[in-house]
């Protein structure tokens, strides 16, 4: 018989990471562990879990392996795995073989697991209601880029605009696009330059021309949905890697951002200062290597810049 508020932690013997459950049985969630896969199997014989937590374990793949059999045997079972740090491999395996729904990075404060936990427990009671089932692979993979984009670490930032660095951006649009070709999850590229930088910065110092980026920066993370990610890509160049099969749709998403930087003015060591981008998007297509879809926003972004500056340019339109 399932119970949506109880919660099985597969931790095998000699593990040291812990994790303090404590918070959650005052909530009244009813918390067993096991250690190998015959307990396990019990349990979930016996009563099937509303979630799981696996402790991701260095020598060997056990973790891997209990979360594949929840994933086979009890596919509505949410699945959360508790790793330490950030490794492609270690993420990969997770989600290529185990399908996991949700990255629990430690260390993080029990409020935090508390709202994790509760949100595995609602995706559970919504999918285990038989008039209102789906597939809700799409919302899986929104919750675990979540995840992930929220616990990278300073390596991954760039330091003047506070957004992703290039280094995500190779990561994450590697994923997006692992994502489109394994679950049909359409994206956009979309890459930005701003027009003109170089004079602004003759004109007015390069001190001020670090105030536009920073101010540009904000201004992206500002307008971000929950399932996009925007990155400085390099010098003046910027990039945003957003959700959705329409490429008309993220043209009417970015073209507000430019009305928004349009209107913008920056005042730094009592001068005033305004400008413009020019962007180039594609939408993802199954023709399209990993290079073919950089080519194409950046052919994209080349038409902007060519036929004026000051506007987006949707490679599908060219």
């Amino acid at each position: 018989m399932a119970q949506t508020r109880y919660l099985l932690v597969y931790k095998p013997d000699g593990i040291e990471q812990e994790i303090d459950f404590e918070i959650l049985q005052k909530q009244g969630i009813d918390i067993e562990y096991a250690s190998n896969m015959k307990s396990i199997t019990d349990m979930m014989r016996k009563r099937e879990a509303g979630a799981v937590v696996a402790f991701y374990e260095s020598e060997d793949k056990n973790s891997i392996d209990f979360l594949r059999y929840i994933m086979r045997q009890h596919p509505n079972t949410q699945r959360i795995y508790l790793i330490k740090r950030l490794e492609k491999n270690l993420i990969e395996n997770a989600i290529n073989k185990a399908h996991i729904n949700y990255l629990l990075i430690s260390p993080f404060d029990g409020d935090y697991l508390s709202e994790l936990i509760d949100k595995a427990f609602r995706r559970y009671r919504f999918l285990t209601q038989p008039m209102k089932r789906y597939d809700d692979l799409a919302g899986i993979t929104v919750d675990l880029l979540e995840h992930v984009n929220k616990y990278k670490t300073e390596a991954n930032t760039d330091t003047l605009t506070k957004l992703f660095n290039r280094r995500s951006f190779d990561q994450i649009l590697d994923k997006a696009i692992s994502l489109y070709q394994e679950n049909n999850l359409y994206f956009s590229l979309v890459l930005i330059d701003l027009d003109n930088f170089k004079k602004l910065n003759d004109t007015f110092g390069h001190p001020a021309g670090d105030e536009v980026l920073r101010v540009f920066g904000r201004i992206l993370q500002n307008n971000m949905r929950q399932e996009d990610s925007a990155f400085r890509y390099g010098g003046e160049e910027f990039a945003i890697i957003a959700s959705g099969d329409k490429a008309q749709n993220i043209k009417l998403f970015v073209n507000r951002i430019l009305s928004q930087v349009r209107e913008k003015v920056i005042v730094f060591e009592e001068k005033k200062m305004s400008f413009t981008f020019s962007a180039g998007l594609v939408c993802i297509q199954k023709s399209f290597s990993r290079d073919d879809l950089i080519r194409a926003a950046d052919k994209a972004l080349y038409h902007a810049k060519k036929n004026g500056k000051n506007q987006i340019v949707a490679y599908q339109d060219i």
